[in-house]
């Protein structure tokens, strides 16, 4: 069996850069929930499509052939961390045939949103052997870039009950809306005000995290205990590996924009 030490190099070193074309990158971006790490994918492959490179975006469990298994399975009872594991890696695996080496291949700039790294944090988390984990992946295509969106399990936690009550809030103001509707309206502005109020509520509830408001969960203090232990492991992992696969560290606490800013300068040598 490989060492840890051997697993590390294969598995940042295999799948190299041979097959690539022209200008093709492989930028990741990491952090553990609600870093911003969809919200800072979305801009920077917007600011990427106006610079006129061509880019193709991936994401954990975006796969078609795996993502409805894995949803449906989460429905029901909950799935062993080797299930859950194997799965990931199924969507992982099907992702990188089919989505990620084709656009390399074509020359293109792959933004991914997650990637094997989230697989190595999340299973160590959940007790899984992380030798076993390292040599399940090392199919994986090298990035050229690791960006780590640090914010600290304080912080994800702070976040998430932001969002919570942003989520109560905008269901209030909606709930207001459809109580008055058939009753006699206050005049168009009143009208356009709540609107425009529900819709930046929505986007700032989004900007945050994948779901949509209503897709939130009400956390019971026992819930956010165990979101708060499981994203201190994950921490904790990430934080390990932060030298044994050079990740360009980005302060994720800071405003959207000086993130975005702080990007776009990381992988501005790249492009």
């Amino acid at each position: 069996m490989l060492s840890d030490s051997r697993l590390l190099y294969e598995l940042h070193s295999a799948s190299g850069p041979a097959f690539r074309a022209g200008r093709a990158k492989l930028i990741v971006l990491e952090g553990i929930d609600l870093s911003g790490r969809t919200t800072q994918v979305q801009l920077l492959h917007d600011w990427l499509m106006k610079q006129h490179y061509p880019v193709t975006r991936t994401a954990l469990r975006t796969s078609p052939l795996i993502s409805d298994i894995l949803t449906r399975a989460q429905a029901g009872s909950p799935l062993q961390p080797l299930t859950y594991s194997l799965l990931f890696c199924a969507d992982h695996l099907d992702r990188t045939q089919r989505v990620i080496k084709p656009a390399l291949e074509r020359g293109e700039i792959v933004l991914a949103d997650r990637y094997t790294y989230t697989a190595l944090a999340r299973d160590a988390a959940r007790g899984l052997d992380p030798t076993w984990v390292r040599n399940l992946y090392r199919f994986s295509v090298q990035p050229d870039i690791v960006l780590y969106l640090h914010i600290s399990p304080e912080e994800a936690v702070k976040r998430r009950l932001a969002l919570l009550q942003q989520r109560i809030a905008l269901q209030h103001m909606q709930a207001e809306s459809s109580n008055r509707h058939g009753k006699k309206q206050k005049g168009k502005k009143d009208k356009k005000e709540r609107k425009r109020r529900e819709q930046e509520l929505a986007a700032t509830v989004s900007s945050q995290t994948a779901l949509l408001p209503s897709q939130l969960p009400i956390l019971t203090p026992e819930a956010l205990e165990s979101f708060q232990s499981f994203e201190y492991s994950m921490y904790s992992e990430y934080q390990r590996m932060q030298k044994e696969f050079s990740f360009n560290v980005i302060d994720g606490k800071r405003s959207i924009e000086q993130v975005q800013a702080a990007l776009r300068q990381a992988i501005h040598p790249l492009l």
